[in-house]
């Protein structure tokens, strides 16, 4: 699925920055297949090459990084991000304007990371996360994760047959149920993936 990102596959900071408006149109356009809204407050993003590149991208732009080592670092880090073979990756956005509701939803999802799951067809599939946050009373409003798929669950996603496909995104916090289904355009990204 994934390969592995290097510092060769970087775009130099001078040429990303005299094409980075089309690019982010771009990128604005191919992230619409692959985030889903699962709540009013929360959205994913499904994650792959692309996505990550384009993170270590804006990285080096906004933080306007060029010494090779640090490039390295930054690539090392975000490259846990890319999916492998039999995975789908996200990152997961508690999304709230206002800082005290935001910390009040913080507190409440604390343990979200047990509580995450895709369901492809009769498969419950339970996210596994970058980092648990049992040690604290509330959680981050960023999460990275993967779902490992079974050779089931990723025929499924595979097969061409979308509008027939049950395929969503559960939920089951104590303190917050929520359920989306994935639509036939975030399927057929996905099934890019994985082919």
């Amino acid at each position: 699925m994934a390969t592995t990102i290097t510092r060769q596959d970087l775009v130099a900071l001078p040429t990303y920055r005299q094409g980075r408006d089309e690019y982010l149109q771009k990128m604005i356009q191919y992230k619409k297949s692959r985030r889903m809204k699962l709540g009013t407050d929360i959205s994913i993003l499904f994650e792959n090459r692309q996505t990550v590149l384009f993170q270590i991208q804006e990285l080096t732009h906004n933080e306007d990084l060029s010494d090779p080592k640090e490039l390295d670092e930054y690539i090392d880090i975000y490259s846990g991000m890319l999916p492998g073979d039999d995975e789908l990756s996200a990152t997961l956005f508690i999304e709230i304007d206002n800082q005290e509701r935001l910390s009040q939803r913080l507190t409440e999802l604390k343990g979200i990371e047990h509580h995450l799951f895709l369901q492809v067809g009769d498969e419950k599939l339970q996210a596994v996360f970058e980092e648990e946050h049992d040690d604290r009373d509330f959680t981050t409003a960023v999460h990275y994760l993967k779902f490992p798929l079974t050779s089931t669950a990723k025929a499924y996603l595979t097969n061409g047959s979308y509008e027939h496909e049950n395929v969503r995104v559960i939920l089951d916090h104590p303190n917050l149920s929520l359920e989306a289904p994935l639509g036939a355009d975030h399927i057929a990204s996905l099934a890019k993936d994985l082919a």
